[in-house]
C-alpha cells in the first residue's frame, strides 16, 4: 500500500503540492502524487487525478520506480465532524478498513504499515516553543469541546466516563487522548531539515477555534500541556484507529491561539515548511518499503 496524505482543505493542499493539485481535489477530493528523486537530491512532484478528473495530468513516462514514491492525497475535510468522516472514506478508498495481520488495532503491524499522515496549518500556544512558520510533529492528539457545558463549566466526555468510538473485538475505546504514531520523530533526519521543526507535540482539537484571550486562557487551563490547536488531528486519528492504523501529523504554525485577524496569519510560510518536512517524510517511506 502505498502513504496516505490527508489535508482538511484544497487551499492547504494547493499550497503544499502546487496548484496542479487543485484541479483534481477539487473534482474529487483526492489525487495520487508521485514524488520524484532529482539528481540534486531534492523532490519533484507529479499530480494525477481520477478517471473522472476532465483534465487529468499523466506522470512522466521516464519515471524510474527506484527512485519515485507514489501516495495518495484526500481531502478529509475541515472540522471534528467533517475530518473524522472523510478520514474514514479516504481509508475506505485506499483499502485500509481491515484488520492488519498479526497486530492489535491502534498499533502499527509488525513490520510496519502504511504511513498515514495528517498535514495542514494550526495555532500555537507557545510562541517560544512553536513560532509561526515553524512545524510540529505531533505526539499526541486532544480533544476539548466535547462532552457537556462551555466554558468555565465544560465537562469533557472522559471526564464523565464516557468513550469516543465503542468498543469491540480487538480494540479499545479512548476518551478524550489518542497518541499519534511517533515513526517520524524517531525517523526525521533533524540534523538535515532547514525549517524549524518541534518533535513532539501535544496537539489540542476543537470544535471552534479560540476566539478570544479568555478562550485561550480556559483552553490552556484544561490542557496546560497543548502545544497547537487544530480543528481535525483527532477526529481523523480516532478514525485511522478504528481502521486498524495509527497516525502520523505534521502541521505549519500559521499564527497564535486566538488571533482571528487574517493579516497576522504567515499560512504561506507555514504550508511551505509543511510541504518541506512532508517530502522529507516522502524520503523515507521511499528507502523503507514497510511504509508505502
Amino acid at each position: 500500500m502505498r502513504p496516505l496524505i490527508l489535508v482538511p482543505t484544497v487551499f492547504e493542499a494547493v499550497q503544499v503540492f502546487g496548484e496542479i493539485a487543485r484541479g483534481p481535489l477539487s473534482t474529487d477530493g483526492h489525487a495520487t502524487a508521485r514524488y520524484l528523486l532529482r539528481d540534486d537530491g531534492e523532490y519533484e512532484v507529479h499530480i494525477r487525478g481520477s478517471v473522472s478528473d476532465p483534465s487529468p495530468v499523466d506522470f512522466a513516462p521516464a519515471l524510474e520506480r527506484e527512485r519515485a514514491v507514489e501516495v495518495a492525497i484526500e481531502v478529509c475535510g475541515f472540522g471534528l465532524a467533517a475530518s473524522g468522516i472523510g478520514a474514514m472514506n479516504a481509508l475506505a478508498r485506499e483499502g485500509r478498513l481491515m484488520r492488519p495481520s498479526g497486530s492489535e488495532y491502534g498499533e502499527p503491524s509488525p513490520g510496519g504499515r502504511p504511513a498515514t499522515i495528517l498535514i495542514g496549518i494550526a495555532g500555537s500556544y507557545d510562541l517560544g516553543a512553536a513560532p509561526v512558520g515553524s512545524v510540529v510533529i505531533g505526539s499526541r492528539a486532544t480533544c476539548d469541546g466535547i462532552g457537556a457545558g462551555t466554558g468555565k463549566d465544560f465537562v469533557a466526555a472522559g471526564a464523565m466516563g464516557w468513550s469516543q468510538g465503542h468498543a469491540r473485538k480487538g480494540i479499545q475505546p479512548v476518551q478524550d487522548a489518542i497518541e499519534l504514531d511517533s515513526w517520524l520523530i524517531d525517523a526525521l533526519p533533524q540534523s538535515e531539515l532547514t525549517d524549524r521543526v518541534f518533535f513532539g507535540g501535544e496537539v489540542l482539537s476543537v470544535s471552534a477555534a479560540s476566539g478570544s484571550a479568555d478562550d485561550v486562557q480556559t483552553r490552556r487551563i484544561r490542557h496546560a500541556e497543548a502545544l497547537i490547536e487544530d480543528m481535525e488531528a483527532f477526529a481523523v486519528a480516532l478514525a485511522t484507529r478504528l481502521s486498524g492504523g495509527s497516525l502520523s501529523l505534521i502541521r505549519g504554525v500559521s499564527n497564535a491561539v486566538g488571533d482571528r485577524d487574517h493579516r497576522n496569519w504567515k499560512t504561506g510560510a507555514a504550508l511551505g515548511a509543511v510541504s518541506r518536512v512532508l517530502a522529507a517524510a516522502i524520503g523515507l517511506a521511499r528507502s523503507n518499503p514497510g511504509l508505502s
